[in-house]
């Protein structure tokens, strides 16, 4: 009776909170084919929105101010033009210029280039991530911010719950009892007000005197940086921003802080004043996603962009579980002659989420997308480029969980050079790649079959 009822408030519940059409099949089989385990599960990780500060509340939104950023807007060729407007729409901010951006494909040059970053603050470092490594990464960097917050600088660290478990606790402790301070983004366990076992802060950004972010895919660990070489180091891509976006970038940090530590900060530094006018330099639109955003932005510029691109989609991710949509937008632009092609891990680093995506890549190829499996190991960079006009870097994955569940953050990079910049990476990538043919896609097993649709099933509770 108590199995029973569990079952029915939780169907109950899950029905009410209207989300994907598939995670509520899952969750709903989950719970009614295992209900000892199901039930507990949901309670537990089931969740997905959480009430949290947030521009739409005391910091303003940018759609309630639709002139934000029209000069710079104007500028852009139409496509461009339909997809900034739709995220300035979904009260993301608004696109401007006068930035330099720098993309690091390369694990050496992503760590020197973060050391030199720490090195030359001068008021202040701000870092969210979602995995310190307890490793030489790690320590080299808990070292250098326990420094600076000594110096006198004002020294943040926000790390996630789930993802720096081991070492948000006694390996941080240098840089409190050095002055700086350290915040957890959603505990896993429902000791505090604020926690959740399955919503994470998958973003990951540095930000320097306010004015200068490092972002992207890296987390700070010895798998994506380091000072040396490692056998086992994944291909991963970030980015430095110097110039006005750092700002919006900033402020997506405070959000997250103010929201993990209920430290507040003066609005201006949360909502920064757009630009009004072009200028010379990278053109960018940055986003914050999660779970908290009923528009969710991200998932719909790029749903927008993939259905508005005409000659080429290049998407390279490290997980690939799409929706019906995604994969939808993918197979029409494949049929409708463009060049699609899917640049992803021969293996990554969770079986089953590899089960899951492979089982949509049948009909994809198919339909005319070509698939590139990366040779040298872990693929992990998240990045999308359009016909030459487009592209987007950040940190989430081509995956439900990083639209529906996680906390992400992006650029839509809009101009030629940035453009360009992306590509360069993503064909140097390429040449590391085997491509891979419809008759060895389809040629799998009947129980490699099976297991793909079961976890297709199942893909959105991961």
């Amino acid at each position: 009776m108590v199995s029973l009822f569990s079952m029915d408030i939780s169907q109950w519940i899950i029905a009410q909170e209207r989300r994907h059409p598939g995670a509520t099949i899952a969750w709903v089989l989950a719970i009614g084919l295992v209900p000892y385990l199901g039930v507990p599960l949901y309670f537990l990780m089931g969740g997905r929105r959480v009430k949290k500060v947030s521009l739409r509340k005391d910091w303003g939104r940018w759609d309630e101010n639709p002139d934000a950023g029209s000069t710079i807007i104007d500028a852009f060729p139409p496509d461009n033009q339909k997809i900034a407007q739709l995220l300035l729409r979904t009260g993301t901010f608004p696109p401007n210029t006068n930035n330099r951006i720098t993309i690091i494909d390369d694990g050496i040059t992503a760590y020197e280039t973060l050391i030199n970053l720490l090195k030359g603050a001068r008021t202040s470092i701000e870092i969210a991530t979602f995995i310190l490594g307890r490793d030489e990464v790690g320590k080299a960097l808990v070292r250098i911010l326990a420094q600076k917050a000594q110096e006198g600088l004002k020294v943040r660290l926000l790390l996630d719950a789930l993802g720096s478990l081991r070492t948000r606790g006694r390996f941080v402790q240098p840089i409190l009892d050095s002055g700086g301070k350290v915040g957890v983004f959603l505990p896993l366990l429902p000791l505090r007000r604020r926690w959740s076992a399955n919503l994470r802060n998958h973003r990951k950004m540095t930000l320097v005197d306010g004015d200068k972010a490092f972002m992207g895919g890296m987390n700070l660990a010895r798998e994506y940086m380091g000072p040396r070489p490692y056998k086992n180091r994944w291909k991963d891509v970030s980015m430095i921003i110097a110039g006005p976006a750092a700002r919006y970038v900033r402020s997506i940090f405070w959000q997250d802080w103010s929201y993990s530590t209920s430290e507040s900060l003066d609005p201006g530094v949360l909502c920064p004043v757009p630009q009004e006018l072009p200028g010379d330099g990278n053109t960018l639109q940055v986003v914050g996603d999660g779970p908290d955003v009923p528009e969710r932005p991200l998932y719909s510029g790029v749903l927008a962009a993939l259905n508005r691109a005409k000659e080429s989609i290049w998407v390279v991710t490290p997980y690939f579980v799409p929706d019906d949509a995604l994969s939808a937008a993918l197979e029409l632009a494949a049929r409708m002659g463009c060049d699609v092609r899917l640049i992803m891990p021969e293996k990554s680093n969770h079986p089953l989420v590899d089960l899951a995506g492979h089982s949509f890549l049948v009909d994809l190829l198919h339909a005319g997308v070509r698939l590139f499996h990366y040779q040298p190991g872990m693929l992990h960079a998240k990045l999308i480029a359009i016909d030459k006009r487009l592209a987007v870097v950040g940190s989430a994955n081509m995956d439900i969980r990083s639209f529906q569940l996680n906390f992400e953050i992006a650029t839509f990079l809009y101009d030629g050079e940035s453009v360009k910049e992306v590509l360069d990476v993503m064909n140097s990538i390429l040449h590391e790649c085997r491509e891979v043919s419809r008759e060895e896609i389809a040629g799998k097993s009947k129980i490699r079959k099976f297991s793909e649709d079961i976890c297709r099933v199942f893909s959105p509770v991961f």
